[in-house]
């Protein structure tokens, strides 16, 4: 009797491949999640700090995994009359949430998780996929141009 025999051997299904538009959302909801926890911590009047794993060589030689200080900048800030605004990033661009208006105004920075949210759930149901899309492409646009433009110098 065969091992394989005893086993019950199935065709798997194709894995489901994540769009770009789809990983991109997840990029840009991983960052609101940040800076709502960096806003409740505000709030709270605690400190917000982010850690990440990096891989490090000792003193012994080793390659130890160790823990590190992720710097996390915020995406809003305080007007002097007391107003708070939040603009939403994708990379280093700021996105457009209407034409020509690039941040959400809110009384008090207790206000700021409920927008943050709100702007959450947009990402989720993709009301910003066209902007996250103009900014991601024309940073890939420019990326290629720049690589041209070194290509043709190294041929002069």
């Amino acid at each position: 009797m065969s091992h394989l025999s005893k086993l019950k051997i199935v065709a798997q299904a194709a894995k489901r491949q994540q769009t770009k538009s789809e990983h991109r959302r997840a990029k840009l909801l991983e960052k609101l999640e940040d800076q709502l926890a960096m806003i409740d911590a505000l709030i709270a009047g605690e400190t917000f700090t982010r850690h990440r794993r990096a891989w490090q060589t000792n003193d012994a030689g080793e390659r130890v995994l160790v823990e590190r200080i992720k710097r996390t900048r915020p995406w809003y800030w305080m007007s002097g009359a007391g107003g708070c605004y939040f603009s939403v990033w994708y990379g280093s661009k700021v996105l457009e949430l209407k034409p020509g208006m690039t941040a959400i105004s809110v009384n008090k920075r207790e206000e700021l998780p409920d927008a943050i949210r709100s702007i959450m759930d947009a990402v989720k149901f993709g009301e910003l996929d066209i902007q996250i899309e103009d900014v991601a492409e024309k940073g890939t646009a420019d990326l290629r141009l720049k690589g041209a433009a070194k290509q043709l110098k190294k041929a002069s």
